[in-house]
């Protein structure tokens, strides 16, 4: 998660899958948020997952938004402390 250029949440590993639909931001820009708090919901073709928050902290930007497509390791979002 971290970056020379900030602290981002990624898309985890999900297994099989390369590419996910972004369905659902469940914290908005400016949210705090707790270690394990539900952050975004994505779908593959057959299921749905939540990532949860790898740390505390606030989510300052949302990069990737509600019906796009991301990639394994993509920077979803950037966080701050």
């Amino acid at each position: 998660m971290n970056d020379e250029k900030g602290n981002y949440l990624d898309l985890p590993d999900l297994g099989e899958v390369d590419e996910v639909m972004i369905v659902e931001w469940l914290k908005k820009e400016g949210d705090a948020f707790d270690v394990g708090d539900d952050l975004v919901e994505v779908e593959t073709e057959k299921t749905t997952f939540i990532v949860d928050a790898p740390r505390a902290g606030k989510i300052e930007r949302v990069l990737l938004h509600a019906g796009e497509k991301a990639h394994i390791g993509e920077h979803l979002a950037e966080l701050s402390a």
